[in-house]
């Protein structure tokens, strides 16, 4: 179940972060409320799955999957720039969430 709660919290906190683009600084109201409600609802499905996970993990997980998906988004839908210095950092991200995960 640990896991599940660990999912939904990553949808929440990538449409959180998806959200602050789409907010223009806080200046359009609708993303701008779905800002601190999907962040909210993140935190407290993290605080779920951190009852069931090590915290090491569920945190490296829910960071690194979180940052990968982010930057994707970003480069899909916002036109932002892919270079192979961004890959690469995303694609070691990942690594080290697998190795510790593995690891562990």
């Amino acid at each position: 179940m640990g896991y599940i709660f660990l999912t939904i919290s990553l949808i929440l906190a990538v449409l959180g972060n998806t959200s602050v683009k789409l907010s223009q600084g806080f200046q359009r109201w609708l993303p701008s409320i779905g800002v601190f409600i999907l962040y909210g609802f993140c935190i407290y499905f993290l605080t779920l799955s951190v009852q069931k996970i090590e915290i090491s993990i569920a945190y490296a997980i829910w960071s690194g999957v979180t940052i990968a998906a982010t930057t994707l988004i970003g480069i899909v839908f916002f036109n932002e720039l892919a270079n192979v210095r961004k890959i690469s950092s995303v694609i070691l991200i990942i690594l080290g969430v697998l190795f510790l995960h593995f690891q562990s």
